[in-house]
């Protein structure tokens, strides 16, 4: 995976300042295509320096965007209707309506559910494009800036094929235990929200 990106990036810095166009494409299919976010963002501060963070936000959000709107499109569908009508899906459905784009902004900075499918799901529930655009660019944002910073100091190609990284513990660390503070916090909203859902003895409305 890792080389494929690679040879994309080596394409695009070629191309100089429509090189900057020609990635934005590259990472918004890439990941519509479920490739992780973070190789990507990465390779874009290798070519592009602290700009990459940009770039690969943009391309975030554009693509988190055109998975909504697809899901949303299709939310009439018998599978949605069923999955909005089970308890627990519904449940995290409201916890999605009711939090906006600070839900999003958790589940973004505490990357504990793939990227596209996650914003399939969310098409499915009353959010709002807007919180989910907002969310997204505020979730995603510090780690987007560390790791192009991080990938601003790869000294090569080759580097980067081989996943050299050069950020320093500290930040590492920072950012991990900032992840797991966002998912405590997912996970403690959407059990309560659970048990508001499925009360004893009353089926759920």
């Amino acid at each position: 995976m890792l080389h494929w990106i690679a040879m994309g990036a080596r394409e695009a810095h070629r191309a100089g300042a429509w090189g900057a166009f020609a990635w934005f494409g590259i990472v918004y299919a890439l990941m519509l295509l479920l490739f992780p976010t973070v190789p990507l963002i990465i390779a874009s501060g290798w070519l592009f320096g602290i700009f990459g963070a940009v770039i690969a936000l943009a391309a975030a959000v554009a693509a988190a965007a055109s998975a909504f709107a697809l899901a949303g499109g299709l939310g009439r569908s018998d599978a949605a209707r069923a999955l909005r009508e089970h308890p627990k899906a519904r449940a995290l459905s409201d916890l999605a309506e009711e939090g906006g784009a600070w839900t999003v902004a958790l589940l973004r900075l505490a990357p504990i559910l793939p990227f596209t499918p996650t914003n399939a799901v969310l098409g499915l529930t009353g959010m709002r494009l807007r919180d989910l655009a907002l969310g997204t660019f505020l979730g995603m944002a510090p780690g987007a800036l560390l790791y192009a910073w991080a990938g601003s100091l790869v000294p090569s190609a080759e580097a980067l094929e081989e996943g050299e990284s050069l950020v320093p513990g500290p930040l590492v660390w920072g950012l991990l235990a900032a992840s797991i503070v966002a998912a405590v916090v997912i996970g403690i909203a959407a059990a309560r929200r659970l048990r508001r859902a499925t009360p004893e003895g009353r089926p759920p409305r």
